[in-house]
C-alpha cells in the first residue's frame, strides 16, 4: 500500500505537495476580487495549470507503482481543493483499467445548520471554474466504486444522483495507548483542583463550541454542589477556588478567515459568560510527530488529563472525534445528537451512553451566527454531569459499556477489513 498526500511520510509514501489546500493560490479561488476580464482569464489559466500539475504527479505515481486500485478520500465530494477535485475526475476518466474506491466523508450539498450554507461556503466565484468543479463532483464511471461513511448520505446519493454507494464508517484504534507525559497539567498551567472540559475538535462553526461554553458556564455556577474530595474519574478535590476550564487544543483551520473570526466570537462569548478558555493549539502536535520536544504536547496524551469531554457539533459526516472521546476519555461524553449520530451511532449505545445535549431541534442561531442550546436541555445535561462527578464509579460502568459496543462496530480493525474487501472488489474490473 502506498500513502499519497501533500504531507505523506514514511517508506511507502508518495508526496504530492500540490495537494496542499492551504496555500494562497488555492485559497484565492474562494474570494473574488475586483478583477478585469483579462485578470479572470489569468485566474482560469492558473487553475488549469494547478489541475495539470496534480495530474502529472498522479501519472508519476502510476509509472512508479502501477496500482490496480486507488482509494480516494473526499476529493470527489467536497471541493476544499477545487483543482484536486477536477484533476482526480479527469485522471479517473483517462484510466479506465484502474479501479477507484471513492470514499465520501463530506458532501458539498449537505446542509450544516442553515439550508444551503455549506453549498455557499464552497461556491467558487468564477463561473468557468465552478462549472468544471460541478462536473467533477461525484464523478461516476464503471471503474469507480462509491463509498460513504453514513446511511443518510447513502440514501441521498441513491435518491438524487442514482449513485448506489456502500457504507464504510469512520473508525478509530480503540487499543491505542497515548504517551503519558509527567506533570502535564502543571505544564499546561492548570491546577489539579480544576476541572478540564475537553473540546478536542477543530475551531470551526459547525463544532458549536459556543454550546460547550454555555455548558461550562452553568457547571461553574453550580460548583458548590461539587465541593469535596474524590470527584469524577480522576478523584479531584474541588474547592472554592476550583475552576471549570474549557480546553481548546487544536489550531487546525484557524488559518482560514471565517474560522479565525469564529474564534474571536468565541473568546468574546466566553468572556461574557465568565468562562475560562485554555487554548493550546500552538503547542499541540500529532502523536506520530512527537519526539519528546520540550513545550510540545502530543494530542492524544491530553485525553489523560481531561475530566469530561464535550462534542456539541450540529453537523458531522460521521464523528471520528466522538469515537476518540469514547476510546480515550474513559468517561461519558457530553454529546449532541446531530443527524448522523442519531442515525448511525446512538443505536449502538442508546441515549443512556451519553450526557445528552439534545438534537438539532434544540439549537437556535442568533444574528451573529452563534448557536444556543435550549435551556431545559442544558440544565438536564449539567444535572447529569454533576451526578456523575459525584458518582464516578457509575459513570465508569456506563463508559465501559459504550467503549465495548462502539469498539465492536467501529474499531480500526473491524472497519479496515470492510475497506480491504472493498478494495479487492474494486481491483477486479470486468
Amino acid at each position: 500500500m502506498i500513502e499519497c498526500s501533500a504531507d505523506a511520510t514514511g517508506e511507502n509514501s508518495f508526496v504530492i505537495p500540490e495537494l496542499d489546500y492551504t496555500i494562497p493560490r488555492v485559497q484565492a479561488l474562494k474570494v473574488r476580487g475586483q478583477e478585469s476580464i483579462r485578470d479572470e482569464k489569468g485566474i482560469e489559466q492558473d487553475f488549469a495549470i494547478q489541475v495539470q500539475s496534480i495530474k502529472n504527479r498522479l501519472l508519476e505515481l502510476v509509472r512508479l507503482y502501477h496500482p490496480q486500485v486507488m482509494h480516494i478520500r473526499n476529493l470527489l465530494s467536497l471541493p476544499i481543493h477545487p483543482a484536486a477535485t477536477v484533476a482526480m475526475a479527469e485522471f479517473i476518466a483517462e484510466h479506465p483499467a484502474t479501479g477507484f474506491v471513492a470514499q465520501h466523508h463530506d458532501f458539498a450539498y449537505e446542509d450544516d445548520f442553515l439550508p444551503g450554507d455549506r453549498k455557499r461556503a464552497y461556491a467558487i466565484p468564477y463561473p468557468a471554474i465552478q462549472e468544471r468543479v460541478e462536473k467533477a463532483l461525484l464523478y461516476n464511471a464503471p471503474n469507480v466504486h462509491h463509498v460513504v461513511i453514513n446511511s443518510l448520505l447513502q440514501k441521498r446519493l441513491a435518491a438524487e444522483y442514482a449513485i448506489f454507494a456502500d457504507i464504510i464508517p469512520d473508525s478509530f484504534d480503540f487499543e491505542i495507548q497515548p504517551v503519558t507525559i509527567p506533570h502535564l497539567r502543571e505544564n499546561m498551567g492548570i491546577r489539579d483542583t480544576d476541572l478540564i472540559i475537553g473540546m478536542m475538535t477543530r475551531i470551526i462553526p459547525r463544532k458549536a463550541i459556543e454550546v460547550a461554553i454555555q455548558f461550562v458556564a452553568e457547571l461553574q455556577k453550580r460548583k458548590n454542589e461539587l465541593l469535596g474530595e474524590r470527584r469524577g474519574r480522576h478523584g479531584r478535590t474541588i474547592t472554592e477556588e476550583s475552576q471549570c476550564v474549557l480546553l481548546l487544543p487544536q489550531a487546525a483551520g484557524l488559518d482560514e478567515p471565517a474560522n479565525a473570526l469564529y474564534f474571536e466570537k468565541l473568546r468574546a462569548f466566553a468572556e461574557r459568560l465568565d468562562v475560562t478558555l485554555h487554548y493550546l493549539g500552538d503547542r499541540v502536535i500529532a502523536d506520530s510527530a512527537y519526539r519528546g520536544e520540550p513545550g510540545k504536547i502530543p494530542f492524544f496524551s491530553l485525553y489523560n488529563e481531561v475530566d469530561m469531554l464535550a462534542f456539541p457539533s450540529y453537523q458531522e459526516g460521521f464523528g471520528n472525534q466522538y469515537l476518540e472521546a469514547v476510546a480515550l476519555g474513559k468517561g461519558v461524553v457530553v454529546c449532541h445528537a446531530y443527524p448522523v449520530m442519531e442515525a448511525d451511532i446512538l443505536p449502538h449505545i442508546t441515549l443512556n451512553g451519553i450526557i445528552s445535549l439534545g438534537n438539532n431541534s434544540g439549537y437556535t442561531i442568533d444574528e451573529a451566527g452563534l448557536i444556543y442550546l435550549n435551556e431545559a436541555i442544558l440544565q438536564a445535561a449539567v444535572d447529569r454531569e454533576i451526578y456523575f462527578l459525584l458518582h464516578p464509579e457509575e459513570e465508569k460502568t456506563i463508559a465501559a459499556s459504550a467503549f465495548r459496543r462502539l469498539k465492536q462496530a467501529f474499531d480500526a480493525r473491524v472497519v479496515g477489513r470492510q475497506l480491504s474487501d472493498m478494495l479487492v472488489r474494486a481491483a477486479q474490473l470486468d
